[in-house]
């Protein structure tokens, strides 16, 4: 048997991140979201990553990650402690392992968790267990998203004279980050511009 044999396959993974934002909002495409202040949104994803928890403490959305029970120092108090040389191969994490398990958060959701003596990071869920069981939460989202979709539409195709105006100056001198004309140019050209009939001014 080789090592690739012994090597779980696994369905397909998907981080907690991506799916907190779907279930609190609907996308993980923030331009999307339609709570329109920090704490509304901050209540909506506490309410998801409660939910989602649950799910995976009931072992009815399955994580998987890299685990490792070799300690790094030797800080007494197990909440603070720190590990190394994780697994390689990824595996289950069993249900029981989130009964008392202490979730290290970051601003993306959550990669790593531990428990006395043990640790996994890099930690992915299974994608169908989570359409399985968020798929009416997600959809809740959906009428809402489509109104913001069919503005965010909207706002690309608007447009007024003088952004028609800028558009034919990038044309006009092939302007890229890496192509900057210089300033008295673009001026000399725009100056040599009517908008409605009437000269642009300094």
């Amino acid at each position: 048997m080789t090592v690739k044999d012994e090597i779980p396959s696994f369905p397909e993974l998907i981080g907690f991140y991506q799916v907190k934002c779907e279930v609190a909002h609907g996308t993980s495409d923030e331009r999307l979201w339609k709570y329109h202040s920090v704490p509304e949104s901050e209540y909506a994803e506490e309410l998801a990553t409660a939910k989602i928890m649950d799910l995976i403490r009931r072992g009815q959305i399955r994580a998987t990650g890299r685990m490792s029970e070799t300690k790094k120092g030797s800080a007494a108090r197990w909440q603070v402690q720190q590990y190394k040389q994780h697994s390689k191969v990824r595996t289950y994490i069993e249900p029981e392992f989130w009964r008392t398990a202490v979730v290290l958060k970051i601003h993306l959701g959550f990669k790593t968790a531990r428990v006395d003596g043990k640790e996994y990071t890099d930690i992915l869920l299974v994608f169908e267990d989570c359409v399985k069981h968020l798929a009416d939460e997600v959809a809740a989202h959906q009428k809402d998203l489509d109104v913001t979709s069919e503005r965010i539409v909207a706002a690309r195709d608007y447009s007024t004279p003088y952004i028609d105006l800028m558009w034919q100056a990038i044309d006009h001198f092939g302007i890229t980050d890496e192509n900057q004309p210089i300033k008295d140019n673009l001026v000399e050209w725009f100056l040599a511009r009517e908008i409605a009939g009437q000269k642009i001014r300094k």
